[in-house]
């Protein structure tokens, strides 16, 4: 009770500081939702298939998400544009947002009106702090829900063979996490439980957040009377593509781990089912050209989502290895009156162009008589969700043939509005100069990079076969990331690009990381075209 009360304490004075004013809040937040509410999502373990398809449709709608570092990044993606992506989580031993200031924030952005899903790796139930989350969220009068995970205490084991129940050996499963903070309240230690009870459990014992008390934990539990023999399993990164896992005794398994250079996060499991190998003949159920591959995805949220999707369709098991982010632009629009042509080089330019549209409360008919160039059918095909359709699309897809299609078919009286990212290709302007078109630059959104997100991505894009890119800046930035977490992608890692300008800046990076390797170019600058590179290479066609 008096954690309890403290926690409420702690919510009530940083929703008072920050709370905003009655009628400020009447004004801003929709008719149909004066207050807001709250959903605490399971993500589930590893990749973002596993999520539930309720926990799909809260990430569509909610205006701001809170998630751990455990739960998979692709899922932020399907988050609105304009989405508050909040990170309070951790790992073992790593620095994170207290979890009364958790509390505190899920009140805090509710009471702006805000829909916010508090997203937690595997259930929210589960070792997650959920039940703490929620208990504050119902005192404070917040509306709330629970939507149900695939807890990595089931399912790591199972990508790994082992079923935590089976009929012939274990009709039971305990589920223990090992680590808890010590009497002192200063460092974390192994949980302090009944060994010797848990010792003549018949069924299987599984264990979350141990692998730095493993050693500890086996020495207790047979100390207790547990037979050294006992089948155990360590499974790293359950239902990844990065997942290793071992099988020993519980005898030598804290050993065997540790050669195995095993670490955080990982599930182990202690039982008669350990020694089960339930493993699928073909280690995937999915079919396609690109089956049994990994590979790495970078660019912004919406090229590496699309880009992930195509990879998927071929069989292939995709990781996301993006950290840039398109943030809109602050400024207003230009009056449309002044030009004559619209230009967008990307599909995220063409979203974030008709999101500004909308929140300026301009209508279509403020476009009207303008012609529109695009420079490629990614984004023309994006464009046609608007109802629109380009009267220019190079036949090379990229910015200096878009600068040269532009030049040839508008007039020199004719004004042209590009909106592009902040920092676009020259080679568009370049060409446009040379032609002497009068044209404005106007930056509709800028890159950001998400520092966490590259030093994952960093480390991620070592456990590939093919590494992707979709643009010379990408390049620049993801060398930067090797750089500054000192990594080297091995020789193995297969680097493929879209474009000659991003082949070229990747040929210059590639050269201060690597000694050798070939970059591939899709011979179509599209993501189809990128997909089918890699499609090629994979075969052992060779590319031009």
């Amino acid at each position: 009770m008096e954690k309890k009360s403290m926690g409420k304490k702690t919510i009530e004075k940083k929703s008072i500081e920050k709370k905003p004013k009655d009628k400020e809040l009447a004004d801003n937040v929709p008719a149909d939702r004066k207050t807001g509410k709250v959903s605490l999502v399971g993500a589930g373990c590893g990749g973002p298939e596993l999520l539930t398809l309720k926990g799909l449709n809260c990430l569509r709608q909610c205006d701001a998400v809170l998630y751990d570092s455990l739960a998979a990044q692709e899922l932020l993606e399907l988050t609105p544009v304009g989405c508050e992506k909040i990170n309070v989580g951790k790992r073992y031993g790593g620095k994170a947002m207290p979890q009364e200031d958790i509390n505190a924030l899920l009140v805090e952005k509710a009471r702006e009106g805000k829909y916010v899903v508090r997203l937690k790796g595997g259930d929210p139930y589960v070792f997650g702090r959920g039940g703490e989350e929620m208990l504050v969220l119902k005192d404070e009068g917040i509306p709330c829900e629970e939507i149900p995970g695939i807890t990595s205490a089931i399912a790591a084991p199972a990508a790994a063979g082992i079923p935590v129940t089976h009929r012939q050996c274990s009709r039971m499963v305990t589920i223990l996490t090992a680590s808890a903070i010590n009497s002192e309240g200063k460092k974390e230690a192994l949980t302090q439980v009944d060994y010797k009870a848990l010792a003549q459990l018949q069924g299987t014992l599984v264990v979350l957040m141990g692998m730095h008390h493993l050693e500890e934990l086996a020495l207790k539990l047979m100390e207790a009377g547990k037979s050294p023999e006992t089948p155990a399993a360590v499974i790293m990164e359950g239902a990844t593509i990065r997942q290793r896992s071992v099988r020993a005794t519980l005898g030598t398994i804290a050993k065997t781990a540790a050669e195995a250079g095993l670490k955080p996060p990982a599930v182990i499991v202690i039982g008669e089912v350990a020694a089960l190998d339930l493993m699928p003949q073909e280690p995937s159920f999915s079919s396609g050209e690109l089956q049994g591959l990994h590979i790495g995805v970078t660019g912004t949220e919406g090229f590496s989502g699309r880009l992930a999707a195509a990879l998927r369709e071929k069989g292939a098991c995709v990781t996301d290895c993006g950290f840039l982010k398109a943030v809109p632009t602050e400024k207003e629009l230009p009056d449309f009156a002044e030009y004559d042509w619209l230009c967008f080089t990307s599909p995220n330019g063409v979203m974030h162009f008709f999101d500004k549209l909308r929140q300026e409360k301009r209508d279509l008919r403020t476009l009207m008589g303008m012609r529109i160039a695009v420079i490629g059918p990614g984004t023309g095909k994006k464009l046609e969700e608007y109802g629109f359709y380009p009267d220019i699309c190079p036949e090379i897809f990229d910015a200096e043939h878009l600068g040269i299609a532009l030049a040839e078919k508008t007039a020199p009286s004719e004004r042209i509005l590009l909106c592009r990212a902040e920092k676009g290709s020259p080679a568009l302007t370049e060409r446009l100069l040379q032609a002497g078109r009068e044209f404005t630059d106007f930056a509709l959104y800028s890159l950001r990079i998400d520092p966490e997100k590259r030093k994952n991505a960093v480390r991620m894009a070592a456990d590939t076969d093919y590494l992707l890119f979709g643009s010379a800046s990408g390049v620049e930035t993801f060398f930067e990331g090797l750089c500054e977490e000192g990594v080297l992608l091995p020789e193995r890692v297969k680097l493929a690009c879209i474009g000659e300008r991003c082949a070229a800046r990747l040929k210059e990076m590639e050269l201060q990381n690597r000694t050798t390797g070939d970059t591939l170019v899709a011979e179509e600058f599209t993501i189809e075209g990128l997909v089918h590179c890699v499609m090629k290479s994979a075969a052992g066609g060779r590319n031009p």
